[in-house]
């Protein structure tokens, strides 16, 4: 009798540890950020799930049953479902980023000149510039052309619009927006407040006032700062004359 129930009592334990359990777990990255949308697999039984938005999944498990993580970017993990892992039902996974080496590679940047299409550099035209090309210049000797049938008219009626004045003003802002944008990148707000000792709510209007001087929108230009922080020292004494006149009164 005694045999019978012992006999039993391993069956049901064999049994217990082979039933299916629900394994609750995270994916992470090196730097412990959850990872979403990544594959979890069970290889044996070939059942799938993503992980959520925190990272998390829950994947059914067998007792010695293998799991794959895996990832666009990210180096495939493999998980072992031994007997710890299977009373435990929890699991952290750590994903590290894939590294690929690849051979040199060379990236130039190609344009109808080094293709051998034209022999001179062609020039580049920003949205208002072009703008303009397109508006044409009016010249009073084209007025000549006009016997020939040659005279183009929208330069002409854009003149007389006054269109083309106005695309010249759009290029001129726009030129100073550029050279702004050019400013900023190159010199940090630390660099207007530590070395030209500007208040905060100072920097950015002498930022403005630098980018009218078309020296400056010249300078900016450049990848040698010197002379660019030169000129902006000589501006800083016209920009802070009115406010020490102002100061005064």
């Amino acid at each position: 009798m005694r045999k019978w129930l012992f006999l039993l009592f391993v069956i049901q334990c064999s049994w217990s540890q082979n039933e299916p359990v629900w394994l609750e777990g995270l994916v992470v990255s090196e730097l412990r950020n959850e990872l979403a949308n990544i594959n979890v697999s069970n290889i044996v039984t070939n059942a799938t799930v993503m992980t959520n938005e925190t990272g998390r999944f829950r994947i059914p498990v067998q007792l010695n049953e293998a799991l794959k993580i895996s990832a666009v970017g990210y180096e495939e993990q493999f998980v072992k479902i031994d007997e710890a892992l299977y009373k435990k039902k929890q699991l952290v996974v750590k994903l590290r980023a894939a590294v690929y080496n690849l051979d040199e590679v060379r990236v130039v940047k190609l344009d109808a000149q080094k293709m051998g299409i034209i022999d001179y550099k062609p020039k580049h035209y920003t949205p208002a510039e072009r703008k303009l090309r397109t508006a044409g210049q009016f010249s009073p000797w084209q007025i000549l052309m006009i016997p020939l049938g040659g005279m183009p008219l929208d330069p002409m009626i854009n003149a007389i619009t006054g269109r083309t004045a106005m695309l010249k003003k759009e290029l001129e802002v726009e030129r100073k927006e550029l050279a702004l944008a050019a400013l900023t990148t190159k010199l940090d707000s630390l660099y207007f407040a530590d070395q030209l000792h500007l208040a905060p709510d100072q920097v950015k209007a002498f930022q403005y006032y630098a980018v009218e001087n078309a020296e400056v929108r010249a300078l900016v230009k450049s990848d040698n700062l010197i002379p660019l922080k030169f000129k902006l020292s000589q501006l800083l004494v016209e920009f802070l004359k009115p406010k020490e006149s102002d100061e005064k009164k």
